[in-house]
């Protein structure tokens, strides 16, 4: 099976690891029709690091970013692009070790890591210490994510698990994954749903699954992926799931129905490499695409249209995130580079104009 994504170099070529880059099936649909003149999108902030930015996140609030990369994650102010925070951990020496993923808990007091020292941090903001650490999985982590009630956080590891864990007693609550239904190779992002019922795991295997979360219970897998299964995102009415993969397409999976394996809704094609990371706006009115071609794409997750295709690194879109509190959105880069941008469309154009 290839390795996990080799990240520790900005060249072009460095991310993801070598791998069998497959053509995409005869069966998927005809590239989807770019529509990009009801769009407006232009950069806010951009956020220099010192080396590859492997993640991006919004605060539940929308004010904060944080950001994860080499022996850091720092948070900045979306308003100012400002750097409020910078975190890391003392014990680590001088060796490279990154933080593959972040994200804070809904009241914004703290933040967790998903590191490549095999452990989830849990960093106290306001203090700027490890308030916990996660100890578990056997190999580097690379997504984590909270639950909306901020009692639970998931965490998706190389080591072919993913794990609940409850933050309040510091302990592990179930272990996602075994040898007859588990995935058959790392986890690659993990997302939990916005009811806080399901969680998702997208995997190297090329299968997305899902499983009960308050049992832990293994519930559905969701084939069709032609390569590596890079990304997954729950929609913010918990309907839908987006999956993005080394294949060059995003899927869109209904949840409505479980038992509906193998079957998608709909699949986006455009992205001419690797698609990295997706993510669905509060409004469920976009969803967004980071890809190995350099360019973040918006699609309209109902009808499939493209509504805008953005070049804006100089390298991979590692990450991708929405602002859940305005039109803000925000992408990671092998380039070394976050950047905030702002978008606007012509019906929230229109809209602000009538109501002025």
């Amino acid at each position: 099976p290839p390795d996990p994504p080799q990240i520790k170099s900005p060249e072009p070529q460095s991310f993801p690891s070598t791998q069998n880059d497959s053509p995409v099936s005869s069966t998927e649909s005809a590239p989807t029709p770019e529509v990009t003149n009801d769009l407006s999108i232009s950069m806010q902030y951009e956020l220099e690091h010192a080396s590859v930015v492997c993640c991006v996140r919004y605060s539940d609030c929308g004010k904060y970013l944080a950001t994860g990369c080499n022996r850091k994650a720092q948070i900045f102010s979306v308003e100012t692009g400002e750097k409020i925070h910078t975190f890391t951990d003392p014990a680590w020496g001088s060796d490279d070790l990154y933080f593959r993923s972040v994200c804070f808990s809904p009241d914004g007091k703290y933040l967790a890591c998903g590191t490549e020292d095999r452990t989830v941090k849990l960093y106290d903001i306001e203090k700027g210490t490890i308030s916990n650490t996660f100890v578990g999985h056997s190999m580097d982590i690379y997504s984590v994510d909270y639950s909306r009630d901020g009692k639970f956080i998931v965490s998706g590891s190389g080591d072919k698990k993913a794990k609940m864990w409850d933050v309040e007693n510091n302990k592990c609550l179930f272990t996602l994954g075994n040898d007859e239904v588990g995935p058959k190779d790392g986890v690659t992002s993990v997302a939990i749903s916005p009811d806080g019922r399901f969680v998702a795991a997208a995997s190297l295997d090329r299968i997305v699954r899902v499983w009960d979360a308050q049992t832990g219970y293994f519930l559905e897998r969701y084939e069709g992926h032609m390569d590596s299964v890079y990304s997954v995102a729950f929609s913010p009415d918990g309907k839908s799931l987006a999956s993005g993969s080394l294949d060059k397409t995003v899927k869109l999976w209904d949840l409505s129905e479980f038992r509906s394996r193998s079957r998608c809704r709909t699949t986006l094609t455009g992205h001419s490499d690797f698609v990295l990371s997706v993510a669905f706006s509060e409004d469920n009115r976009f969803l967004i695409s980071g890809s190995k071609d350099r360019s973040v794409r918006f699609w309209d997750p109902r009808t499939t249209a493209n509504y805008a295709h953005l070049e804006g690194h100089n390298n991979s879109v590692i990450s991708v995130a929405v602002c859940p509190t305005d039109n803000n959105f925000a992408t990671g880069s092998g380039d070394m580079k976050a950047k905030i941008w702002q978008y606007n469309d012509r019906w929230q154009r229109h809209k602000k104009a009538s109501s002025s």
